[in-house]
């Protein structure tokens, strides 16, 4: 069974996906659905899964079910995942305003937009970035500053076209300086239509407020037919206010949901292990 609805005669409707189980006399068990954030929780920032991760995870992923969501549109998340993202049952990218599905009969990379969410950033928001980007005292600017993603904006001051060290080297230095987090303040502040928060190791994530990752737990929970599952999330950015907070926020106060905060993939391997141990 694998709840599409149309397995069964006379059809597959919510009444009969709820009394499956007593219906059959089978012990009523939670299915784990697992949530992942992508940059810095499957992969390194930026970075290809390493060899080692993925010869892990392609064997988890053929035993669990799993949604992906990233800040990053579906391109960067194809780069990074290697492949990986046919396993999926959904990928919802610029921080869950979009969701995709997988197709790879069609074509290994192929997937269908099921709905998109469209924001168009306010021109003084696109002055005051590029403001920003003039006046700040980080001394490199790699190019693509500010990216127009249809459903979200992202701001870098040092650039998405940067190098894996500039990346680093400008990670390093908003530790001290504070750069980000000033700047997504002033943007919440003066825009309250508005979110701004830290994304990645770069980047700040700019939509409208409630368009950020905590609005794919309903989606996925429509998504499923079975509804009494346990939820799983595990991302990188979740404490200090980073663009995995809003889901991990949800997760605090909506039953049956647990979330984890990772440093590394090695990491969300151990925790991964560990919960099937």
């Amino acid at each position: 069974m694998n709840g599409k609805g149309d397995k069964w005669r006379g059809g597959w409707n919510q009444k009969y996906a709820s009394n499956f189980d007593s219906i059959f006399k089978r012990k009523k068990t939670m299915e784990k659905i697992y949530i992942f954030d992508v940059d810095g929780t499957l992969t390194p920032s930026r970075q290809k899964m390493t060899k080692e991760f993925r010869e892990f995870f392609e064997q988890w992923a053929l035993k669990n079910k799993f949604y992906l969501v990233t800040g990053s549109d579906l391109p960067k998340l194809q780069e990074q995942m290697n492949g990986m993202e046919i396993h999926s049952d959904g990928i919802f990218t610029c921080c869950g305003n979009q969701f995709w599905q997988s197709d790879p009969a069609v074509h290994p990379k192929h997937c269908d937009l099921v709905y998109e969410n469209e924001f168009k950033p306010p021109q003084n928001l696109l002055t005051y970035l590029s403001e920003e980007l003039r006046m700040s005292d980080y001394h490199y600017r790699g190019g693509n500053h500010i990216e127009d993603r249809g459903s979200m904006l992202n701001f870098s001051i040092v650039g998405r076209d940067c190098s894996y060290e500039d990346r680093i080297d400008y990670f390093e230095w908003d530790k001290t300086s504070g750069e980000r987090k000033r700047i997504a303040k002033h943007i919440r502040n003066e825009w309250s239509e508005l979110d701004a928060v830290i994304g990645g190791q770069i980047s700040i994530d700019i939509y409208p407020k409630g368009m950020d990752k905590s609005q794919v737990l309903d989606i996925i929970k429509q998504d499923r037919i079975i509804k009494s599952n346990q939820y799983i999330f595990i991302g990188d950015r979740i404490e200090g206010g980073g663009n995995d907070y809003p889901l991990a926020q949800l997760m605090d106060r909506t039953k049956n949901c647990n979330w984890y905060q990772t440093e590394s993939s090695k990491q969300t391997q151990e925790i991964l292990e560990k919960m099937n141990e």
